[in-house]
């Protein structure tokens, strides 16, 4: 993820937000939950639109996503069931907020929506073939990079709608369908590199050497 380089940055940023959370000892999971009421009002705001409300909501909803794991480690509350959890309220989240969109950009919203979808798949499903795991993925397109992308087109339109005759906001949709477009073929081709790998190692899944894998 593009954004991923930065968390040593925005560190002390993380903390200081995940601080009244754990101040209160509030869950964890419950702190991730509260990322999909804030996109519903995100969506709201958009689909009305009112899109000066829109982008503080689409601020303000990655906001548990982002200190969620501080919260986990400081309650010492980590959970493989947590991290679990907290990757699908992210895909709720994305569907959610294009779900807004949609109402005004309906074919850019659902070939950023699909192409998102595509890129998740594409590195989730390897995991059925062979074991794996997060080393070093390409990351093009990833949740964070789409909705700050989408927090900048939201932004930019307030002050200019339209450039070059394109609707930035619009404009914006296509860039995160495109950037998750390339984010998809880069994943497959890793897992195409790792299934090799795995096959040469005899490292593939039982079921994929009994012949059952279709």
């Amino acid at each position: 993820m593009v954004l991923g380089r930065l968390r040593n940055a925005v560190n002390p940023l993380k903390h200081a937000l995940a601080a009244p959370f754990i101040a209160f000892q509030v869950h964890p999971n419950t702190v991730s939950l509260l990322g999909i009421p804030l996109a519903v009002i995100a969506a709201y705001f958009i689909a009305v639109p009112h899109w000066g409300l829109a982008l503080v909501f689409l601020v303000l909803t990655p906001i548990p996503d982002f200190v969620d794991g501080t919260v986990a480690r400081s309650l010492n509350l980590r959970s493989n069931w947590g991290n679990y959890l907290q990757t699908v309220i992210d895909r709720v989240i994305e569907l959610i907020l294009f779900a807004g969109f949609s109402v005004h950009y309906s074919f850019a919203s659902v070939l950023a929506l699909g192409f998102g979808a595509l890129s998740s798949y594409a590195k989730a499903r390897v995991g059925l073939v062979i074991v794996t795991d997060n080393r070093d993925w390409p990351a093009m397109g990833e949740n964070a990079d789409k909705k700050v992308l989408l927090m900048l087109g939201v932004a930019l339109s307030l002050f200019v709608p339209r450039v070059a005759g394109v609707n930035v906001i619009e404009g914006a949709l296509y860039v995160a369908a495109l950037i998750s477009f390339t984010g998809t073929v880069q994943r497959m081709l890793y897992a195409k590199k790792l299934i090799k790998e795995a096959e040469q190692k005899g490292h593939v899944l039982p079921y994929i050497k009994e012949g059952k894998e279709r």
